[in-house]
């Protein structure tokens, strides 16, 4: 039986192609997920269409940094914690919590800490945590800072979709206080018409650091590359740069 010869042409093209192989495991690296959770301040379109926010701003330097990530993209909440557990090689920025630390692989801390709590009306006075009884609160989906406020089923909580809901809520006499990130919470309600005379002193629970977070199944090499990025942006101060460019208005 005669042999049948591969033709010197389509030789080298097998060739080229297979010495092309490795460079596609190498690219791997720019295969990773890059999700800003979709909110005012941290991930949303401006007026002009354009992506903005601090997580999406952070998250693009760190990927400019480290060469590692795909095209920033954002998502709301639960999608957000929906992608990152699917077993892809996915990374956000949220604050640390005992979810996330079981979760995720918590990466390095970005230099930032939100404070998080119950932003009452006028005339609320909320001193300590049994003050909650008397009023309602909404809670935006996907907000989690507390287990036990989060959990406490003798509380009045309504479910809004989004941090704004709860703030229109508030303004239409519908709910006594909003839970969340207080600065942006003041933020949304400035955009809304609302003076910082509109509000009480807000019940802070925690003031949590803001942490790179991604899932297991990054190689050492890409976790290496995207924690000395945040080093590199903490240190230098560009990743402060970033929040003060958003939160400063809030305040």
């Amino acid at each position: 039986m005669r042999k049948r010869l591969i033709p010197p042409s389509v030789a080298i093209v097998i060739s080229v192609w297979a010495s092309l192989l490795p460079l596609k495991v190498a690219s791997s690296e720019s295969e990773v997920g890059m999700i800003a959770m979709e909110q005012i301040l941290y991930g949303f379109e401006n007026i002009q269409g354009e992506k903005a926010g601090a997580l999406y701003d952070l998250l693009v330097a760190i990927r400019s940094t480290s060469g590692i990530g795909l095209p920033v993209v954002i998502q709301p909440a639960k999608r957000l914690l929906a992608t990152m557990s699917r077993g892809k090689k996915n990374c956000t920025a949220v604050i640390n919590s005992p979810d996330i630390i079981k979760s995720f692989d918590v990466i390095e801390p970005i230099g930032y800490k939100l404070a998080a709590g119950i932003l009452p009306v006028a005339g609320i006075k909320l001193k300590k945590y049994s003050s909650l009884k008397k009023i309602k609160i909404a809670v935006p989906l996907g907000i989690v800072f507390d287990d036990k406020f989060h959990s406490d089923k003798t509380l009045n909580k309504v479910s809004t979709p989004k941090y704004i809901n709860g703030i229109r809520m508030m303004k239409l006499g519908r709910v006594d206080a909003v839970a969340g990130a207080v600065s942006v919470l003041k933020f949304i309600a400035k955009q809304e018409g609302l003076s910082h005379h509109f509000f009480d002193d807000p019940l802070v629970f925690t003031e949590s650091d803001l942490y790179l977070v991604c899932s297991f199944q990054l190689n050492n090499n890409e976790r290496d590359k995207l924690q000395q990025a945040v080093i590199k942006l903490r240190s230098s101060g560009k990743a402060q740069e970033i929040f003060n460019r958003y939160f400063s208005a809030a305040n």
